[in-house]
């Protein structure tokens, strides 16, 4: 199953027909584009329900509002079975995990995984690590492209929101700096 996935997200990265073409007709353009974001949700979803996946974020959404662009290779979540990564790292200089900002491993529990009325999937968690506990929750709304994890600390206000594409662990392109 996983390498299905992997092999449908390689092919749709490619973003040609199947004669290796690219069509003229916008169209079959558009239409052909509707077809593999459809798929490429399907697949994005599959990653989630596995718990093997992830978020490369390329935005960072403060307590509020303010955005900042980051980088997607620090900033990211990863959640692998019942174990998730979560690594903020905003600033260019050396922070307290090595790349500029927090890294936390914990392990993950109360897990619930929803589909609205709409299409839209939620995946919520609780991440216990040795320094921080927070509730995370991925939303992905319907034939998406583009996922938020909001990460909201249990022992203060101070919530984040990062914003980015959900991958398979095999295709991430992440570096995970020390976790305290």
């Amino acid at each position: 199953m996983k390498g299905m996935i992997i092999a449908l997200m390689l092919a749709l990265t490619a973003g040609v027909s199947a004669s290796g073409a690219v069509p003229q007709d916008r169209q079959t353009r558009k239409a052909m584009q509707a077809y593999e974001d459809s798929v490429r949700f399907a697949a994005t979803v599959e990653t989630m329900k596995n718990m093997d996946f992830v978020l490369e974020a390329d935005r960072l959404v403060l307590k509020r509002g303010e955005n900042v662009m980051v980088t997607s290779m620090t900033n990211f979540v990863s959640v692998k079975d019942d174990r998730a990564v979560i690594q903020v790292a905003p600033f260019s200089g050396p922070g307290v995990n090595g790349v500029g900002g927090v890294t936390v491993d914990g392990r993950i529990s109360e897990v619930d995984f929803r589909v609205s009325r709409k299409g839209a999937v939620s995946l919520s968690m609780y991440v216990s690590g040795a320094v921080a506990s927070c509730k995370v929750t991925f939303t992905l709304p319907k034939n998406g492209t583009t996922a938020t994890v909001r990460i909201d600390p249990n022992y203060s206000s101070n919530d984040i929101s990062l914003v980015g594409r959900i991958v398979p662990t095999e295709l991430s392109t992440v570096y995970e700096g020390l976790s305290l």
